[in-house]
């Protein structure tokens, strides 16, 4: 899974690289979107709760089974561009 916190776009792939790929094409789509429609004001980066909801909170629909426990590590990916 991958997400763009500038402008609260997501997207997943079946690996890192992937789901990189799909973001960047997610992304240039919805500003290319939100461009034609004359809408940029309205893009808006992530807020901390929907953040924090889409990093927690949603465990429960991807978990295996009920038995499933956290023991690996998650890796969390951040990249910044200027």
């Amino acid at each position: 899974m991958a997400l763009c916190l500038e402008i609260n776009v997501s997207s997943q792939g079946e690996n890192i690289e992937e789901a990189r790929k799909m973001l960047q094409d997610a992304c240039a789509e919805y500003i290319s979107f939100m461009k034609d429609e004359g809408l940029e004001d309205e893009m808006k980066p992530i807020s901390l709760d929907i953040l924090r909801e889409f990093l927690m909170e949603d465990v429960d629909c991807v978990r295996p089974s009920s038995s499933w426990a956290y023991s690996e590590s998650i890796t969390f990916e951040v990249s910044a561009s200027v």
